[in-house]
Parts: C-alpha cells; structure tokens; sequence
C-alpha cells in the first residue's frame, strides 16, 4: 500500500521520469520520435485496463495509432543502446555488491502466426500450452528493488528451421536456434563485462537442469541458488553411481556459496 505518497512525491517521480526520457533523446535521429518515446513509456507506467498502440494512443492525446506504431515500426533507433542506458541507470541507483542476476523467462499470448517466435509452447501465465512468445529476462534484485535488465528473444526451433518465415519477419540470417539457456548466458557474460555489481545468481527449474548455466557461475565463481526437476541425476561420492536429485518432489535446489 501507498499511503506515504504525496502530491510533492508524485511531482518528483514526474520530474525524475522526464529527466530520464529526456537523457535518452540521443538514440532517436529526429524530435518526433523523442517525444512520443517519453509518452509511450508514460503510458506503459499508466494505470490503463488495456495497453496497446491505441490506448497508448488516445492517453497521449493522439488522433490515431499511428505515432505510436511508428515508433516501434518504423522509426529508426536501436534497441540494444536504450538497453544499455536502462542497464547504466539502474547500477547507477540500486547497484548494490549484494544483489542477485535472477534468470526466468516470461511469456506474452498471442492469437496469430506472424509475431516472431510465436508458437504453441507452455505459457508460465497460464500453466499450460498456448500460443505465444517467450522472452527470456535477467533481472537485477536488490534490497532497494527489483528492476529489469535484460532480454532475448526465444526462437522455437520451428521457427529457426524456417527460412521463408524468418525473412518475412525480418529475422537476421545469422539468428538460429538455441536453447534458452543459452541466451540466459549470454546476457550473464554481458552483465558482467558491463561490471554489474552482484553477489548471487537465482533461476528456476528451467535453467537450474543446464549445465552451461552451472558451469558458468563455476567458472567466475559465482554462488547461486537454482531450482533443478526431481529427476535430474547427480554425481554421487566417487565411484558411487549417478542417482536423482531428490524423491518425493517436484522441484528441489542446489547452491553454491561463496
């Protein structure tokens, strides 16, 4: 609950946005842009029941979707630059030596075939399979919050093998398929080139089963807590035989500390 919020808090956090979109101006090469960048995140902050180019559209007071659509269709600027400078800001207030990299993906539902990646695939939102894309995020949690950082888009396999497809929905030549941990390390391996300050790494079942995922935080060191599936072997005492994490389980954890 917000029961400390204030009108002069309010008028801060308004300030402090603009100030931010404002800073960002410089990955957009004309002044329209710009300015509906500052409203289509306005909007995504919004207390609105439905979020697309139109309703984004008519808060902005626009008479059409179409600046807005634009700004995402056709409007040129780069994705991985407002990347980085989200990446930059948030060291910058809740970088913190004690954080934790939390891996998990997330899904967004989706009716038909054209959006990139779209499949029927299990949806985390659901708990079964849907038609949908799956995104998969590194997030930064700390004791001051718990904040975005980064993200790749899945490309089912189906998808990779299609090429037809891949071209009509403008998918460079050189993205093929991987798994999802794989991306998930690269993002790591990013993050910390990028000196994100951290202490720990947190991911479910998913990624806690690969083993690229463990061998990465074996190689920094770096302590992690992960959830593994109940039927995953590991390596008893030596010359004892592989044997299941756990019984009686659906999912269970292993860590590493420091």
């Amino acid at each position: 609950m917000m029961r400390d919020v204030t009108a002069e808090l309010i008028a801060e956090w308004r300030d402090e946005l603009t100030r931010l979109t404002g800073s960002l101006g410089h990955l957009f090469n004309r002044p329209e842009p710009r300015v509906v960048f500052a409203q289509f995140v306005e909007g995504l902050l919004a207390e609105l029941p439905k979020k697309n180019g139109w309703t984004l559209s008519e808060r902005a007071g626009h008479a059409t979707a179409d600046r807005m659509q634009w700004l995402l269709n056709g409007s040129v600027w780069e994705a991985g630059r407002l990347r980085d400078a989200v990446r930059d800001y948030l060291v910058e207030h809740l970088g913190d030596p004690e954080a934790s990299l939390v891996i998990d993906d997330t899904q967004a539902q989706k009716k038909g075939i054209k959006s990139v990646g779209v499949a029927f695939q299990h949806c985390g939102l659901t708990g079964d399979v849907r038609n949908c894309q799956t995104t998969v995020m590194l997030t930064y949690a700390t004791t001051a919050g718990h904040a975005f950082l980064d993200r790749r888009l899945y490309l089912p396999e189906e998808w990779a093998e299609d090429q037809e497809r891949c071209r009509a929905a403008s998918i460079p030549n050189e993205v093929g398929f991987a798994t999802k941990p794989e991306p998930a390390v690269a993002m790591l391996e990013e993050a910390v080139a990028a000196g994100v300050p951290l202490s720990w790494l947190l991911a479910d079942s998913g990624y806690g089963r690969d083993p690229q995922v463990r061998a990465w935080c074996h190689d920094r060191p770096v302590p992690y807590v992960l959830g593994v599936p109940v039927d995953l072997p590991l390596d008893g005492p030596p010359g004892e035989p592989r044997h299941p994490a756990v019984k009686r389980a659906t999912t269970c954890f292993i860590t590493s500390a420091p």
